[in-house]
């Protein structure tokens, strides 16, 4: 046996690249919540979904190609989008893609979030447009205008539509006069973040206009607006006076609401972790607690923010100029637990911990799942790396791509020789 695998790794010198995790920085650790985190990587090539144990090492990623955005835990799987294909990727504790989820009436799924609901349904987020004459609906409208808003549709666990919200119905796009109205293309809704209220109603993040707005999750009626031009609520306590350009909007277990405040539209610009206490009779939004970086990062896109079990908050700054993505913690006194800095163009769209693992072993290499790295399994990636067309799946990315280069190929050959002389 010896003798056929050092024979197939003299066969195999070929040139090739290892592509490994980012060499990111561990800026501070001081009792951080224990726990996985979760996150995907763009921007700087290639890109990876990873989780990153409590000890702070990559336990697991794969290169993802067009995969990965807003990679998280969901109920008791994992989601994360496919770009290229415009769907859903749902993969469980075996590193099987188990299922794929997509909208219904020809729509094409957006891919800022995906909320899973404790039934088996799911709720996903679409972008549409029209052709609207604004002529009709504001002084020197373009009468021919391209209308992008927002739809939210949700699904039974037999993926049933059974709920359908859409912006153009239910809101009054005149109403935006923070908007320049009279473009020929008009980006009216920038949706990116869905939330389950308390009340098991809809909170929706609108970027685009800085607000958060909640919905009947049974009549599809605004119940409030909350931020931007339809504002029904006093800020208190907050010197910004709110919040601006806002991703990742979530209701607290407490009551109050946490989101991430991008800030692009504060002079200077700043951004925060926010939470605020919401009283709907008074209709005022009390800012409780905030935290913004030392170095006032300012985090012009994407970002997100979480509350912990401990009470800690994890913030992902979003994109940030001159620094690749920067993921703290922060205690409730505000004092930074963690710090994890990526290279310079690294970005991250969300970032989650969460005690979630795979069942299953985490042996690149191993293709059969014995918890070895054998001859075997070089026969099984020799096989496959012979065939025509590849199945760039979660699994075999992971087992089978031992350089991380999305391809199957003589490499990985070699790299399965080297761990089996090596011992693994």
């Amino acid at each position: 046996m010896k003798i056929i695998i050092i024979s197939i790794l003299f066969i195999s010198q070929i040139n090739g690249q290892n592509y490994d995790f980012h060499d990111f920085q561990i800026t501070n650790n001081n009792n951080a919540y224990p726990s996985n985190i979760f996150i995907h990587t763009m921007g700087s090539q290639p890109s990876y979904i990873a989780i990153i144990d409590s000890m702070l090492t990559p336990s697991w990623f794969i290169n993802s190609g067009g995969l990965g955005i807003d990679f998280k835990v969901n109920q008791e799987v994992l989601t994360f989008f496919n770009k290229e294909r415009q769907e859903w990727i749902v993969l469980n504790d075996k590193m099987i893609e188990i299922d794929t989820l997509k909208c219904a009436n020809g729509y094409a799924p957006d891919y800022h979030d995906i909320q899973i609901l404790d039934d088996g349904g799911y709720i996903l987020q679409i972008y549409d447009s029209l052709i609207v004459n604004m002529s009709d609906i504001v002084e020197g409208g373009n009468s021919n205008a391209i209308v992008i808003y927002l739809i939210i549709q949700e699904f039974d666990q037999n993926k049933n539509l059974i709920f359908e919200w859409n912006a153009w119905d239910h809101l009054e796009i005149s109403d935006y006069t923070n908007l320049d109205l009279t473009r020929q293309r008009l980006t009216w809704m920038h949706g990116n973040s869905i939330e389950i209220d308390s009340d098991l109603n809809l909170l929706i993040s609108n970027r685009r206009s800085s607000e958060i707005l909640k919905i009947d999750r049974i009549t599809g009626d605004v119940i409030w607006f909350l931020g931007g031009p339809n504002n029904e609520f006093t800020f208190v306590d907050d010197s910004l006076n709110g919040f601006s350009k806002q991703h990742d909007v979530r209701r607290l277990q407490n009551g109050n609401i946490l989101l991430f405040d991008n800030g692009n539209g504060h002079n200077p610009p700043i951004s925060r972790a926010l939470e605020y206490a919401i009283d709907n009779t008074n209709k005022t939004a009390s800012l409780i607690w905030g935290f913004s970086h030392p170095e006032y990062l300012v985090g012009l896109a994407m970002g997100s923010i979480q509350r912990l079990p401990n009470n800690n908050t994890l913030i992902n700054w979003g994109t940030l100029h001159n620094n690749g993505a920067i993921v703290t913690e922060v205690d409730y006194d505000k004092n930074i637990l963690l710090e994890l800095r990526f290279p310079e163009n690294v970005r991250c769209y969300k970032v989650r911990k969460d005690d979630w693992s795979f069942s299953t072993n985490m042996i690149p290499g191993d293709a059969n799942m014995d918890g070895k790295v054998d001859i075997l399994d070089l026969i099984y990636i020799i096989d496959y790396s012979s065939q025509d067309n590849f199945e760039l799946s979660t699994f075999y990315l992971f087992r089978y791509d031992l350089n991380n280069d999305r391809m199957f190929t003589e490499l990985d050959i070699e790299l399965s020789v080297q761990k089996i002389i090596s011992g693994n």
